[in-house]
C-alpha cells in the first residue's frame, strides 16, 4: 500500500472583511421588486373629446350656457349662483335637449383644482357632449415670462 505524502494546510491569517456582492444583489432585487409593485400615479378625468369634423356651410346655432367656477370654488350657471347637485340635473337636461346646448366652462384662475375636476367628472357623467373650454388663451404664457430673462 502506498501512502499519499500530503503537507499540512496552511491557511493564512482570517480575513477581517465580510463579502458584500451577495447582499447588493439582494438589495438590487429588492429594488426592482419595490418599483414594479408601486402602482402607476394616474390623476386624470377621461373626457371623450369629439372628432374634428368638416367645417359645415351653414353651422347650426346653438343655445351656449356659461358654466364658471369662481376663485372660492361657487358654481354658477349663466351667472346664477348654484351646487353640485343642482348642477348634474341642469347639465342631464342640457344634454337631453335637441340641438343639444353648448357648455362653455370657464375656471377663474385661481379656482380649486379639485372643483374644476369635480365639475368635468359630472359633465362626463351627465353624458353631455357639447362642451367646450373658454378662457384658456389667457394662460398661453404660463411659465415662459419668467424664463425669458434667463435666456438672455
Amino acid at each position: 500500500m502506498t501512502q499519499a505524502a500530503s503537507t499540512p494546510a496552511t491557511f493564512g491569517p482570517p480575513l477581517g472583511e465580510m463579502n458584500t456582492t451577495p447582499l447588493i444583489d439582494v438589495m438590487l432585487v429588492l429594488l426592482v421588486m419595490f418599483i414594479l409593485a408601486v402602482p402607476a400615479a394616474v390623476n386624470q378625468v377621461p373626457i371623450d373629446l369629439p372628432v374634428p369634423s368638416p367645417i359645415d356651410a351653414h353651422p347650426e346655432l346653438l343655445r351656449q350656457n356659461d358654466l364658471t367656477v369662481a376663485a372660492n370654488g361657487q358654481l354658477a350657471w349663466n351667472g346664477a349662483p348654484l351646487g353640485e347637485a343642482e348642477l348634474f340635473t341642469v347639465l342631464q337636461r342640457a344634454a337631453r335637449t335637441s340641438p343639444e346646448s353648448l357648455v362653455r366652462f370657464r375656471p377663474a384662475g385661481a379656482a380649486p383644482y379639485g372643483s374644476s375636476a369635480r365639475i368635468l367628472r359630472l359633465i362626463k357623467l351627465a353624458g353631455l357632449t357639447n362642451f367646450a373650454f373658454i378662457g384658456n388663451e389667457q394662460y398661453a404664457a404660463f411659465g415662459k415670462a419668467a424664463l425669458l430673462p434667463a435666456l438672455r
